[in-house]
């Protein structure tokens, strides 16, 4: 550098010196920059978050004009056609020796749960022959002698008819309690719960039959492995194969799911993640909710923004002001499959004692890839149950209804 006297020479190192100096600064400059962003953007989600959490549960509601009302229900009859399966009707033998009992006993003889349920009218044997021929028969899939002696339809000597009696008072129950109570908009319909409803025409449950030999195509209709295919990398780190079962923290149906919870207000917790400040390290419990989460999805044949707003899931109601309501409705009805787990299926009798591969309730069980399930009624108006106070079968545990998710005006 040339000297003068306007611009006299640096002292040795300066240039090095200043050089690293304004480095120095500038990297203050960027931490405080990224620093300050990161606050920002902090400060900027939880406002947001606080506004999510305002609107959602502070009586923010704006009309409701979520519902699904419209959702047209697959027809029974159709839904076993789209199956290859036909409607099943009396069998021509079943006929003639119903005609002969109902001339010799135009009243009923030994009937014990229509009557109860339904009221007197169910004394005469064709009332509860058309009630038997409309749901029973098709429900299950089988004509009269599948649970009668066709010489004495009031006889119990078959198994079966044990079985059927308790389930229908399980069905009048479970209807009295949940389906009753579900929350829903105006003009919804109350659909009621029959034999078709969960055995979809046929005898046996489907988780009976296929039971011993699952692959990954039809986990889904099991209610295990959370209704999907499990990647490659969780079938590695979980040890499932195509032929075993994969372990308890896929099932929907699991421990932690049965055991109700209180929460932190003291009502029954039936479901939710259970990711706390006390919950253990570890994707467990989120592996389990999304698990049934999908089982949800596939069970209903929807996406998750069907019961869920996209912007915040934990809201029921969306930034419109739209209320959720199939998320109030699955949250109920996630409770009757666990009043269904522990107080009911534990109690029905089997027709083979020695079987213990009897369905564990699930969304798939009822839905099978549809909002409304397909075996799901519109009730005539003699055929809606009444509420009776000595049930021949009554629940173990005493679970009480959860307390409803409605839109607040």
């Amino acid at each position: 550098m040339v000297e003068n006297e306007n611009f006299p020479a640096p002292p040795p190192g300066a240039v090095a010196v200043y050089d690293e100096r304004q480095r120095q600064i500038l990297r203050g400059e960027l931490v405080g920059l990224v620093a300050f962003t990161i606050l920002a953007l902090g400060g900027v989600i939880a406002i947001s978050l606080a506004l999510a959490d305002w609107r959602a549960f502070q009586g923010f509601r704006a009309e409701s004009t979520y519902n699904y009302a419209g959702v047209q229900q697959v027809d029974f009859v159709e839904y076993l056609r789209r199956n290859n399966k036909t409607l099943a009707q009396p069998s021509a033998e079943a006929l003639q020796a119903y005609n002969v009992w109902q001339q010799q006993n135009p009243r009923t003889v030994n009937v014990q749960v229509l009557t109860k349920y339904l009221g007197e009218e169910y004394n005469s044997t064709a009332k509860v022959f058309a009630y038997m021929s409309k749901y029973f028969t098709p429900g299950v899939g089988q004509s009269c002698e599948y649970c009668h002696n066709l010489q004495n339809f009031a006889a119990y000597d078959k198994p079966q008819k044990t079985v059927a009696k308790a389930m229908l008072i399980m069905q009048f129950e479970l209807q009295n309690k949940w389906i009753n109570s579900i929350p829903r908009p105006e003009g919804q319909p109350l659909y009621q719960l029959q034999c078709a409803t969960c055995h979809n025409g046929q005898a046996q449950f489907w988780n009976s039959t296929e039971k011993n030999n699952p692959t990954l195509e039809n986990l889904a209709k099991f209610g295990i492995a959370g209704g999907g295919n499990p990647t490659q990398y969780d079938m590695r780190h979980y040890g499932i194969t195509l032929n075993g079962k994969p372990p308890a923290s896929y099932e929907i149906v699991d421990d932690k799911l049965l055991a109700a919870r209180p929460d932190a207000n003291g009502e029954v917790n039936y479901f939710q993640v259970t990711a706390t400040r006390d919950t253990p390290p570890g994707l467990n419990d989120t592996y389990r909710n999304q698990a049934a989460m999908y089982h949800m999805n596939v069970a209903l044949n929807v996406g998750c923004d069907f019961c869920h707003y996209g912007g915040y899931f934990k809201s029921y109601v969306t930034a419109e002001g739209t209320f959720k309501w199939p998320k109030s409705q699955s949250r109920h009805m996630v409770g009757m499959i666990q009043d269904i787990a522990i107080n009911w299926f534990p109690q029905m009798p089997k027709t083979d004692p020695n079987r213990g591969d009897y369905a564990q309730p699930n969304c798939w069980m009822c839905h099978r890839g549809y909002v409304v399930p397909p075996g799901a009624y519109l009730p005539a108006a003699d055929e809606i149950p009444r509420q009776v106070s000595d049930p021949e079968i009554r629940p173990l545990v005493d679970l009480p209804l959860p307390k409803p998710k409605l839109p607040k005006n």
